[in-house]
């Protein structure tokens, strides 16, 4: 009988530390897919989409191709928040993605980072998945302009964002 109860404890500590490193993602990122000039609050700041990649037949639909950011204080610095949905596997890994970071005027990089590998989490649906968090340095604050380059896509860019308080 205390086997049963020392296994039981172990069961239920290891799950409630698993479920304790399990970051929630603001559903404002996952619900649906964005339109230009769509204007969202997450975190408290505005994040409005300016211009970016169509996907297709999936503009305005609850689910399917997302790109989506947001911007979250921590501390003295913040994060930025990155979300995305696609229909394959391979395009869903955050390798393929970088994060460029200019200033209120749109004029002057202030920040720039390749992605590193990470794998997609399986389909919710027909679309896989995946979520990172980036430390930005103390120096950038709302408001900035966030450039989504997909590295799949054939354009300069595929996504635009503009964050503001």
């Amino acid at each position: 009988m205390k086997r049963i109860y020392l296994i039981a404890s172990i069961v239920l500590i290891t799950v409630l530390g698993f479920s304790q490193n399990i970051e929630e993602i603001d559903p404002q990122l996952t619900n649906k897919t964005w339109v230009d000039s769509e204007t969202r609050t997450i975190n408290g700041y505005q994040v409005t989409r300016i211009d970016g990649t169509d996907y297709g037949n999936s503009r305005n639909a609850s689910s399917g191709m997302i790109t989506s950011v947001a911007y979250k204080k921590e501390g003295i610095g913040g994060e930025l928040e990155f979300y995305i949905t696609r229909y394959e596997q391979s395009l869903a890994n955050l390798k393929w993605f970088m994060i460029i970071i200019r200033d209120e005027d749109d004029k002057d990089k202030i920040f720039e980072q390749k992605l590193d590998y990470q794998a997609p989490e399986m389909p919710d649906g027909n679309y896989f998945w995946n979520y990172t968090s980036i430390k930005l340095p103390n120096n950038i604050h709302p408001p900035f302009y966030v450039y989504i380059r997909d590295r799949n896509m054939e354009m300069l860019y595929s996504t635009k964002f503009l964050i503001e308080e």
